[in-house]
């Protein structure tokens, strides 16, 4: 697993933070009626994870209506996760013996890690935490309309 990326406090006491790729998401929000809809059947609880996860995102300025997909996959997912972990009690819940004396791990913990993966990796996409919002480049702008070019190529080889 890579390493968590430095803050940029840090970097700039360092004297390592380059204005060049000093980035910031675009702010983007939608009219709560305008919400997009959940691309895939959700139960009550899935729904409540959808709806929960979009007000987010939007408070944050960075919903688009194509999130509806991965919000809908990660809804659906949160589900899945709670009620394996829900049936997870202890040791047997996840280990189970055979008559032969084999073991094995369980479907419903092989669903609950499964699940678990699914939340994290969607999460990350979506940018749910401020590591995984600063990664996200595809809709950023620099803060800084006018990087000078010497500075910027001046920065870079420092580092």
């Amino acid at each position: 697993m890579a390493r968590p990326p430095k803050p940029k406090q840090l970097k700039a006491l360092q004297g390592t933070l380059r204005p060049d790729r000093d980035i910031a998401v675009k702010p983007s929000t939608v009219d709560k009626a305008e919400f997009p809809q959940p691309v895939l059947e959700l139960n009550p609880r899935a729904r409540e994870f959808y709806d929960l996860t979009i007000e987010h995102l939007n408070e944050a300025e960075v919903l688009r209506k194509v999130d509806a997909v991965l919000l809908s996959v990660l809804a659906k997912n949160l589900d899945l996760l709670v009620t394996a972990a829900n049936d997870i009690q202890t040791l047997d819940d996840v280990v189970q013996t055979f008559e032969s004396g084999a073991t094995n791990i369980s479907g419903t913990y092989t669903a609950f890690e499964r699940a678990t993966k699914a939340v994290l990796t969607l999460s990350s996409k979506l940018g749910l935490s401020p590591a995984d919002r600063e990664k996200l480049m595809a809709f950023a702008e620099t803060k800084s309309k006018e990087v000078d070019p010497y500075e910027a190529l001046k920065m870079s080889s420092m580092g």
